[in-house]
């Protein structure tokens, strides 16, 4: 579980392949962590 917490924490705030590299992960691999994230301003007004 912490595992995934910090995955996708790191693949939030820098590039997934550079998280990729420093975990000798595939690139495909981390953007999976990636796709559960929306960032604030595409969601819509309240």
């Amino acid at each position: 579980m912490l595992r995934c917490t910090r995955l996708a924490d790191l693949v939030n705030t820098l590039d997934p392949k550079l998280v990729a590299a420093a975990f000798g992960m595939d690139p495909e691999g981390v953007v999976i962590y990636l796709a559960d994230h929306v960032e604030p301003g595409r969601l819509p007004e309240p």
